[in-house]
């Protein structure tokens, strides 16, 4: 796995750091709060601007539950828009919750990432990263 540095952090994940390739989003198995979910997203789009990165890998795999109906709309229709005009956001690549009924990467949720980016699906964080490397 490559080097990474702690961005930011809170009971529920944490934004890490891969200098010059992408930031990692990585999930606790805490129960989710809607204000920590969405710190995590602002605080990942505020390191995606300031270090000029175009990837991120958002691991699932701890979620114990998908967020609100509300936050992936926020995430989809503030959130994307937002960071994808701001830091030139090109491609996102997910390690799935391996409960489907965890999962925030269902079908719609895909499809309507990919109006923005490059989605990629991954069980495996080797080759996420690697795709990652190659944008």
């Amino acid at each position: 796995m490559p080097t990474t540095h702690t961005y930011f952090a809170n009971a529920l994940g944490a934004v890490l750091y891969v200098p010059d390739a992408y930031l990692t989003l990585r999930w606790t198995d805490q129960p989710l709060s809607s204000h920590e979910w969405r710190a995590l997203y602002v605080h990942a789009r505020n390191l995606l601007e300031r270090a000029g990165l175009r990837g991120v890998l958002a691991d699932h795999r701890a979620a114990t539950a998908p967020p609100t109906a509300a936050d992936q709309q926020w995430l989809l229709t503030r959130w994307l828009p937002d960071v994808a005009t701001r830091t030139g956001l090109v491609r996102y690549a997910a390690l799935p919750a391996p409960n489907p009924s965890h999962r925030l990467h269902t079908g719609p949720v895909v499809h309507d990432l990919r109006r923005f980016l490059t989605v990629g699906l991954f069980d495996d964080p080797a080759p996420a990263a690697d795709w990652l490397r190659a944008a």
